[in-house]
């Protein structure tokens, strides 16, 4: 039978899910709506800490890396002709970009959330880096979607828990809204005009993303917020055990422990 606890908790997280998918909409929505760039990073700013709430000092520190990691890899694509931002600030990028990709990653895990899973981190980690080479040093579009739609079946076929598939997933559904939303709005553009005005491997691109977030990025942040981090964002938490002394029925120096479940 489903504790009233459990009720309790389970509210809690859909109304954090309904919070946060809130969050992701505005993001997108500011993205392409609100003029000026400057005018955007701070409305997203101000977004992202209305959804997040409190955030650890461990998924600053992870949403900074993350940030680094994909300026590095947007000027090896724009180097090599990618893709253009069409008002860009600096480094040929607008001021909110340099912010955009931690706050995905915090926002997936956020989202979906889950333990996180067992393997080596230094594959993983091999991994990751192996998908990212092809984006920085491929400019054909057609051969680009190629190798790194190839790439994720084969780490789909190391890496194919449920979890794996919901976190690409979603992180796909979310990179499809931005990148359509972007170049409708005339915030980038793909040269060679592709059919809807996005090129095919964007798909396996964010996918993979998603993927790695939760292969390689969960498991840093989960280790360094403690095991509680789990707990905080699952609706039914496992249950907790105590220890009672119960009175004593022989002689005074007997006596024995009754495990009972803490309500």
């Amino acid at each position: 039978m489903i504790s009233f606890g459990g009720v309790v908790s389970a509210f809690a997280v859909s109304r954090m899910r309904l919070r946060l998918l809130f969050q992701v909409l505005a993001t997108v929505a500011t993205l392409g709506w609100v003029p000026g760039n400057p005018a955007k990073l701070m409305t997203m700013v101000v977004i992202w800490l209305l959804g997040f709430g409190r955030i650890r000092a461990a998924e600053l520190v992870t949403m900074a890396a993350v940030n680094l990691l994909f300026v590095l890899m947007n000027q090896a694509a724009l180097k090599q002709g990618t893709f253009v931002f069409d008002d860009p600030d600096l480094l040929g990028m607008p001021a909110y970009e340099f912010l955009t990709w931690g706050f995905y990653t915090l926002h997936t895990m956020r989202f979906l959330n889950g333990p996180p899973p067992q393997g080596r981190w230094i594959i993983v980690a091999g991994a990751t880096g192996a998908f990212a080479v092809p984006f920085g040093t491929i400019a054909d579009p057609n051969f680009l979607s190629l190798v790194s739609a190839s790439m994720l079946v084969v780490f789909f076929a190391m890496y194919h828990e449920p979890m794996d598939f919901a976190y690409a997933g979603y992180m796909a559904v979310v990179g499809e809204l931005v990148e359509h939303v972007g170049e409708a709005t005339g915030q980038w553009h793909y040269p060679g005009q592709p059919w809807g005005g996005v090129p095919l491997w964007l798909l396996p691109l964010w996918a993979g993303i998603g993927l790695f977030t939760r292969r390689l990025v969960l498991p840093l942040v989960s280790n360094r917020t403690g095991a509680k981090r789990h707990d905080d964002y699952t609706a039914f938490p496992p249950r907790r055990y105590g220890c009672r002394r119960r009175a004593p029925s022989g002689p005074p120096s007997t006596g024995s422990i009754e495990i009972q479940r803490l309500r």
